[in-house]
C-alpha cells in the first residue's frame, strides 16, 4: 500500500476510535464548561476576536481552541459531539503525523500501523482525545513543531524548519508562550550538545521569524489594543507566571508527580517504551533530540508551580517512539520470556480496569453493567499469555492494541458516561423549568448548567468562607473565577425577606451548607442531578 493510503486509512480508523462515544459525554465541571461556554458565546455573540464568558472578557486561554470550539459548533450545533469533536480530529491529526514521521524515518509499514495503534490507544492519548481541553490541540502542533525542526535541522531542509515556525505559531495561538518556550529551548539544547553552530543558522531563520510573528502577533496586537493591561495582567500575569510560580493544586505539588504520571499516561506501551529507549540509547543524532524533548519536557513542569496531569503531556511523542522501536526490537529478539515486557504491563493494565467496578460501589451515580467487561478481560489475558506461550509473537502487539481499545470503548459507556452525567449539570436542560426566583450555586460552580440552560446563576459563600485558604494556595488565586457572585449579606437579605431564590448545592458541599446561615431560611426539595435543590422557606405554599 502506496504511504498516502496508509494514513489516509490510518486517519479514518483513528477519527472513528475518538469519536467513538462522544455524543453520550456531556460537558464536564469545572474545565470543560468554561471552553463550551466560552465558545458558544463566541458564536451568539458574532465576536471571535475576544474570548468572553457569562458576558465578560476571559483571558485564560488564547483563542485557538475557541475558534475550533465555534466552528464545530456552527457546523453541528451546540452539541456534545460538536464539543468534542476538535479534540477527536485533533487526536487523529496527532496519530497521522506520528504516523506519517515512522514512515519517513524509513519503519516498515506493518510497524507503522502498529504505531499509529500504540498512539492512539495509549492512555493519556485516547483520554485527552475526548476532552474539550486546549491539550490535544498543543500535542499535535508542538508534535509538528518539532518533528519537522528535527527534519529542518539534520537534512538541512529549511522548507521544514519553515513549518516548525509556522506550527509554533499556532501553538502559541494554542496555549501560548510555552507553545515555542519549549521547543525553541530543546532545539538549542540540541545544537549545544551536537557542538554545531550551524544548527543555530538554521534555527534562527529568518523566514521562519517572520512567518511566525504573521502568524501569532496579530491576535495578541489586536488584544492588547482592545484590553490594554487587563489582557497582559489576565493572560500573562495571572494565567502564565501566576501558574508557574504559585502552585493552583499545592496537594500534588510533589517533585515526582511527573516520573509518575508520564509511564501511566503511557499504559499499556510503557515496557515498551522504556524498553525501546534504553535499547537505542547508542543511537546517534535522533535519540539526542527524542531525549532533550522527552526529558526536558519533564523537567520543564517538574519546576513549573503547578502540576497538572495534561502539563508534560508532549513528553509523551518520544516516547511513544520508542515503544514502537522497542516492540520492533522485540520482535528480532523473539524470545519469550523478554516479550513479557510487553504483555506484563498490558495485563496489569487490563487488571486494573477489572478492578474499577470495585470504586464506583460507593459511588454518587449509578455505573452501567460491568458484565462485558467481566467477559472480555480474563478471556483476552487468557489469549494473551496463549500467544506468547506458542511464540505467536506477531499477533502480541496486535492484541494488545485491540484488546486495550475494546475494554476502553467498554469503560467508555459504562463507567464515563454515567461519571460524565454526574460532573455535569446537564440533566438541567430537560429539568430548569422547576427552578424558580433567582439562581444561585453554593460553594461550587457549575459553569455546564449556564452552556446546557443559556440561564446564569450566582455563586454565593457563607461569611468568612475563603476558598484559598480552604485549599492552602495562595490568595493569587482568588481572580481566576470568571462567574458571576453575590456576597452572603445580600443573600441573607433576599431569604429573611421572603424573595424566591433557588440555591443548588453539589453533593460534596451538603454538609457545609446544612451549617451555614442560609440553611435554617431555606427548605429542601429534593434532588437533581448532583445538586440538591433548596427553596426560599417563607415563600413556598
Amino acid at each position: 500500500m502506496k504511504s498516502r493510503g496508509l494514513l489516509l486509512a490510518i486517519a479514518i480508523v483513528s477519527l472513528l476510535f475518538f469519536l467513538t462515544g462522544n455524543g453520550s459525554l456531556p460537558v464536564t465541571d469545572p474545565v470543560e464548561s468554561n471552553y463550551a461556554l466560552t465558545a458558544k458565546e463566541m458564536v451568539l455573540s458574532g465576536d471571535w476576536i475576544s474570548p468572553r464568558i457569562f458576558g465578560t472578557f476571559w483571558y485564560d486561554k488564547p483563542v485557538f481552541i475557541y475558534w475550533m470550539l465555534s466552528l464545530s459548533y456552527t457546523l453541528l450545533g451546540f452539541s456534545d459531539v460538536a464539543s468534542r469533536l476538535p479534540g477527536a480530529v485533533f487526536g487523529m491529526g496527532s496519530v497521522v503525523l506520528f504516523s506519517w514521521y515512522l514512515l519517513r524515518r524509513g519503519t516498515r509499514q506493518e510497524l507503522t500501523v502498529l504505531g499509529a495503534a500504540v498512539m492512539a490507544t495509549s492512555l493519556e492519548v485516547w483520554a485527552v482525545s475526548h476532552s474539550i481541553i486546549t491539550d490535544q490541540i498543543l500535542f499535535f502542533f508542538t508534535e509538528a513543531t518539532l518533528f519537522s525542526a528535527y527534519i529542518g535541522l539534520t537534512e538541512k531542509r529549511s522548507s521544514y524548519m519553515t513549518a516548525a515556525y509556522a506550527m509554533a505559531a499556532l501553538a502559541v495561538l494554542t496555549k501560548g508562550p510555552v507553545g515555542i518556550v519549549l521547543p525553541g529551548t530543546f532545539l538549542l539544547a540540541f545544537a549545544a550538545l551536537r557542538r554545531d553552530t550551524s544548527l543555530l543558522r538554521r534555527i534562527f531563520q529568518p523566514q521562519g521569524i517572520v512567518l511566525f510573528l504573521l502568524l501569532c502577533l496579530p491576535w495578541y496586537g489586536i488584544m492588547y489594543h482592545l484590553h490594554g493591561t487587563d489582557f497582559i495582567d489576565g493572560f500573562l500575569g495571572l494565567h502564565n507566571i501566576a501558574r508557574a510560580t504559585a502552585s493552583e493544586h499545592p496537594e500534588v505539588n510533589v517533585w515526582y508527580y511527573y516520573l509518575v504520571l508520564i509511564p501511566v499516561s503511557l499504559l499499556p506501551w510503557t515496557g515498551p517504551a522504556l524498553y525501546g529507549a534504553w535499547r537505542h540509547r547508542h543511537d546517534g543524532t535522533e535519540y539526542q533530540f527524542m531525549m532533550i524533548w522527552a526529558l526536558g519536557t519533564i523537567l520543564f513542569y517538574t519546576l513549573v508551580a503547578t502540576k497538572y496531569p495534561t502539563y508534560a503531556y508532549i513528553a509523551n511523542i518520544p516516547l511513544l517512539l520508542y515503544a514502537v522501536l522497542g516492540i520492533g526490537d522485540l520482535y528480532e529478539k523473539n524470545k519469550t520470556r523478554l516479550w513479557t515486557i510487553l504483555t506484563g504491563p498490558a495485563i496489569f493494565w487490563w487488571l486494573l480496569f477489572a478492578a474499577v467496578p470495585l470504586f464506583f460501589k460507593k459511588a454518587a451515580f449509578v455505573p452501567g453493567s460491568w458484565i462485558g467487561l467481566y467477559i472480555f478481560i480474563p478471556l483476552s489475558i487468557v489469549l494473551l499469555l496463549a500467544a506468547q506461550k506458542t511464540h505467536a509473537f506477531p499477533a502480541l502487539p496486535v492484541m494488545t492494541a485491540v484488546g486495550t481499545a475494546v475494554i476502553y470503548i467498554l469503560v467508555l459507556y459504562q463507567g464515563l458516561v454515567p461519571f460524565y452525567g454526574y460532573r455535569s449539570a446537564s440533566v438541567f436542560q430537560s429539568q430548569e423549568n422547576v427552578l424558580q426566583g433567582q439562581l444561585y450555586f453554593f460553594e461550587e460552580y457549575r459553569t455546564s448548567f449556564t452552556y446546557y440552560t443559556g440561564r446564569t446563576a450566582l455563586y454565593t459563600e457563607p461569611a468568612g468562607y475563603d476558598e484559598n485558604a480552604r485549599l492552602h494556595r495562595s490568595s493569587v488565586w482568588a481572580g481566576k473565577h470568571p462567574f458571576p457572585e453575590e456576597d452572603s449579606a445580600h443573600l441573607m437579605a433576599r431569604l429573611t425577606a421572603g424573595e424566591m431564590v433557588t440555591i443548588l448545592v453539589p453533593r460534596g458541599r451538603y454538609d457545609d451548607y446544612i451549617q451555614s446561615e442560609f440553611y435554617p431560611l431555606t427548605r429542601e426539595a429534593g434532588k437533581i442531578g448532583a445538586c440538591y435543590v433548596f427553596y426560599t422557606k417563607e415563600a413556598l405554599p
